[in-house]
């Protein structure tokens, strides 16, 4: 039978593959000299006092856990080769990172670990909590990735995905950008990101301050009230464009798939949706601008 040591290594082969549909686990670790059968016990203590006081007692499978495990990472995942996430990763980005005052609440990650553990829909408060941190974090000269990154954005889609599956109900959201999602919240941060595209390119990407740092957080809550008053700024940008005939036509389309009307309030998941909007339009254009360079490069 396999040591400790051999045991995490093939552990960490596993989780680091992270494939999106690992066909039969159990085989899998079978391959690598461990049992899946086994069984597998999880205690969190926690201390109090003079005593220690026992958080949980989880018990199950080692091939259900490493199972559950792996479903949490795929729901998260956003790229293809996004490698595993460790839980302190979460946990520090539950926070502002510019506070050390912040702190994240021992009984909500127990919480959390559990919904991992046992394949249960997350806490109802991780949603807003990523939320708020998104809405109210701006990034700064040094950090570009604090109001954004793959793993606030990765929480919003597991969060989502994970309430949807245990309505029964398809995942709304995918790995990659969809163009094919006509959810009105997904259409606006969608737009947003265009709209500031095209501010940032009238400007030769000059700009210090962009309309995500003035209105993302009122748009991603009142759509209505935000984008006329966007839109008739990005006239005043799209005059100084070169491709503004295409940048049009962009806002056109998603124009056309809103509708005539904005939405007047998005709700907590609606808001989600909205950040991933814009996250993955975002990402769409990097691949876009990261594949024309290879190919005329090439």
């Amino acid at each position: 039978k396999p040591d400790a040591e051999e045991t995490n290594a093939a552990l960490s082969r596993l989780f680091h593959a992270l494939p999106s549909g690992v066909p039969g686990i159990d085989t899998v670790l079978f391959e690598d000299g461990l049992d899946p059968s086994t069984t597998f016990y999880i205690m969190g203590i926690e201390p109090n006092a003079a005593r220690l006081s026992m958080k949980f007692l989880y018990r199950n499978r080692f091939g259900h856990l490493v199972d559950n495990v792996l479903q949490h990472q795929r729901d998260m995942r956003l790229q293809p080769d996004t490698g595993y996430i460790p839980l302190w990763r979460i946990r520090a980005e539950l926070v502002s990172p510019k506070s050390s005052r912040d702190k994240v609440d021992s009984a909500f990650m127990t919480s959390l670990l559990n919904s991992i553990l046992n394949a249960l829909p997350y806490p109802q408060s991780l949603l807003g909590t990523v939320v708020r941190r998104v809405r109210t974090d701006r990034d700064d000269e040094k950090r570009q990735d604090i109001k954004m990154n793959p793993v606030r954005i990765g929480l919003i889609k597991a969060f989502i995905n994970r309430q949807a599956r245990y309505r029964g109900q398809e995942e709304v959201i995918h790995m990659a950008l969809d163009f094919e999602n006509r959810n009105p919240a997904y259409l606006c941060g969608r737009l947003f990101f265009l709209l500031e595209d095209i501010q940032l390119r009238s400007t030769n990407y000059a700009l210090k301050r962009t309309i995500r740092d003035s209105y993302f957080s009122s748009a991603c809550a009142r759509p209505a009230v935000v984008f006329p008053h966007l839109l008739k700024l990005s006239q005043h940008h799209m005059a100084k464009l070169d491709s503004a005939r295409f940048a049009d036509a962009e806002l056109s389309d998603l124009m056309q798939q809103l509708g005539s009307n904005f939405p007047t309030v998005l709700d907590l998941t609606d808001q989600g949706i909205f950040i991933l909007g814009y996250y993955q339009q975002k990402a769409y254009k990097a691949e876009q601008i990261r594949r024309h360079k290879e190919e005329t490069a090439v």
